[in-house]
């Protein structure tokens, strides 16, 4: 098993969370280079505290869910079949039960014996228009 926290699939994932982080860190550094707004503590604090919460948050959830996609890819591969979806049809026309076979489906073909898509033609009735008329 590999030492790293994270394969590159899950850091794939997450690397659309970049952007903002790099966005935020440059705004960061500029309101402390460069204070646009002026010297008031009280502003800066407020301008500064906005983006570092941000940042923060943004960092703690790609960090969760950089963890929910492990945990879930680690759950797959340890399980497969519990993941795997139904088979479409029985591969044995005996599996049926009894209940797929009162709704008019046969075994062999699993199509309703009711309706044949093919056979069913439209007929012209007196309601329809004509080209005549």
């Amino acid at each position: 098993m590999s030492s790293r926290t994270f394969d590159r699939e899950t850091l794939l994932d997450l690397i659309v969370n970049a952007i903002p982080l790099a966005m935020m860190a440059f705004f960061v550094g500029v309101f402390v280079l460069y204070n646009p707004f002026g010297t008031d503590i009280a502003n800066q604090a407020i301008q500064l505290s906005i983006v570092v919460i941000t940042f923060s948050a943004l960092v703690l959830l790609t960090y969760f869910s950089a963890r929910a996609i492990s945990n879930a890819e680690a759950e797959l591969k340890a399980d497969p079949e519990e993941f795997a979806e139904p088979q479409a049809a029985a591969a044995d026309p005996s599996e049926l039960t009894s209940s797929d076979e009162s709704h008019g489906e046969t075994a062999a073909t699993g199509r309703d014996e009711h309706v044949d898509d093919e056979s069913v033609e439209a007929e012209p009735t007196d309601e329809e228009p004509t080209d005549a008329e």
